[in-house]
């Protein structure tokens, strides 16, 4: 299988070998290749999340100047993406408003 760690055990009592198979761990967000136009907003957060903390762990060990670029860069795309959500689910939000409105529901106390 691609997607397996493979651990080999050798028993002290009998010398057999033990072969142990787990599956490797799954990647999320851009590392498991998904857009970031393709993401919802909860993965957008996760992955802003992600990326801030790559960013600050980079600096805080020093890493080149390219490194960080490419880093921040990671993370102003990620706020770029979650900012251009945000009037999407206003208007969203507006129009369900229009629409109870216009039915003539009364509001919520």
């Amino acid at each position: 299988m691609e997607n397996t760690i493979k651990s080999t055990l050798v028993c002290p009592h009998c010398n057999g070998e033990i072969i142990i198979e787990s599956p490797a761990p799954q990647r999320r967000g851009q590392l498991a290749g998904i857009a970031l136009e393709d993401m919802s907003v909860e993965q957008l957060k996760r992955e802003a999340i992600n990326a801030k903390s790559v960013l600050y762990k980079a600096q805080k060990r020093g890493a080149s100047a390219e490194t960080i670029a490419k880093n921040q860069a990671r993370v102003d795309a990620v706020v770029a993406a979650l900012a251009a959500t945000k009037p999407v689910m206003t208007e969203v939000v507006a129009e369900a408003v229009a629409e109870v409105v216009a039915e003539g529901e009364p509001a919520a106390e």
